[in-house]
């Protein structure tokens, strides 16, 4: 039990020693303006809220204005200060369409927005300018493969359930679970974290601060989805059952998970490849990263080894039920919430290179592989219950 609580602390360490590789580094100021919504206008009208300010002769101005028309026209526009055009392109078809282009206007200061002559029904859009081109990413088939490789590590967790005759009962109870307590911990997250955040960093330097943001996400996981699961099991019969119940529920647990991330991402690759101009073209580019396979390779690698995660801790609330000890519940605790410490600094430290990314995996492969370890322990130890 010692060794467990000390990796638990081992790790803890490094998370801080991550924060302090992190530093000052901090993301880049956006440069330039955009707007997106929806217009469903029966008069003319005009946003041309955005003032383009050029310098010198030949600074470009990077233009890109996307979305679905259902009806009428729209005009992306830039204008000098006499409002005359520099730039405008009308779109009067109805469909998904996507207008990316460089202008170089001479010094001065422009406006940039879009107008409708008369009623117009838009019901997705976005526009934006940039002192630089926009780059019109363009993503590859490739880039399916994570959201496929994740929906097979979810199926293959899944099948051993099956063929184990572990029980649909419990499995589905598990992927319920994860449902309910991630629910919540969103119901607390999204209106809470970002004051949070915002109090932390202006009450204490960064160096103090980040590390706490760090655990503090970490805490948050424990306590939504280590702690709920535990009180049920622990304080009513459903947590006083055999050692392939208790496992069949870790499993539902984690494959459930990645079973949502896989289609998500999936779905997110196909609007990519089939209408990008649904989707600004940020969003395409952050998914076009995944046309190298090394970045595809690298959710899959991270939720085999989360549902090791997940099978570990969950599969200690049962044994710690079973047992009447709540310390099983505390390392589960601790073990869960560490890991989603290390989560929550890749968030804020940005995977932006395969280096970053394989370096926060290879934390989650070493966690995986405790928990597969402690799954193998638990499971020696797991008393005889006979079933309900």
């Amino acid at each position: 039990m010692r060794n467990w609580f000390l990796l638990t602390f081992l790790m803890m360490l490094m998370l801080l020693g991550f924060s302090a590789c992190q530093g000052g580094d901090v993301q880049a100021p956006f440069v330039g303006a955009s707007m997106s919504g929806a217009l469903d206008e029966a008069t003319a009208g005009k946003f041309m809220d955005f003032t383009v300010e050029v310098k010198q002769a030949g600074d470009p101005v990077g233009i890109d204005f996307r979305g679905m028309l259902v009806s009428g026209s729209v005009r992306v526009l830039l204008e000098d200060a006499e409002h005359q055009p520099v730039f405008q392109h009308t779109v009067d078809q109805p469909g998904s369409f996507a207008v990316n282009t460089v202008v170089y206007p001479k010094p001065g200061v422009y406006t940039f927005g879009i107008t409708w002559d008369g009623p117009v029904q838009l019901p997705q859009y976005e526009f934006q300018w940039k002192p630089y081109p926009i780059t019109a990413e363009k993503v590859s088939p490739i880039a399916l493969l994570a959201g496929l490789g994740m929906i097979l590590v979810a199926l293959a967790y899944i099948v051993y359930a099956v063929v184990r005759k572990l029980g649909w009962g419990y499995l589905g109870l598990g992927a319920l679970a994860w449902v309910v307590t991630v629910a919540l911990k969103f119901a607390w997250a999204v209106p809470l974290n970002t004051p949070i955040y915002n109090a932390l960093l202006g009450a204490l330097p960064e160096a103090i601060a980040m590390p706490l943001i760090y655990i503090y996400v970490g805490l948050l996981t424990g306590l939504t989805e280590v702690l709920l699961t535990w009180l049920v099991l622990r304080y009513t019969r459903l947590g006083q059952v055999p050692w392939g119940k208790a496992l069949a529920f870790a499993i539902g647990f984690g494959a459930v998970e990645a079973l949502l991330l896989g289609f998500n991402s999936l779905s997110s690759v196909i609007v990519a490849l089939v209408t990008p101009e649904l989707i600004s073209a940020d969003a395409v580019a952050q998914i076009a990263v995944a046309n190298n396979p090394l970045w595809g390779l690298s959710p899959i690698v991270e939720r085999f080894f989360t549902c090791l995660i997940h099978i570990f801790c969950n599969v200690l609330l049962f044994y710690g039920s079973i047992r009447k000890e709540a310390r099983w519940f505390w390392l589960s605790f601790l073990f869960k919430s560490a890991i989603d410490a290390v989560a929550a600094f890749a968030q804020f430290w940005g995977v932006d290179s395969l280096g970053k990314i394989w370096a926060i995996e290879a934390v989650i492969i070493v966690w995986g592989l405790l928990g597969w370890w402690g799954t193998r322990w638990v499971k020696a130890r797991y008393p005889a219950v006979e079933t309900a």
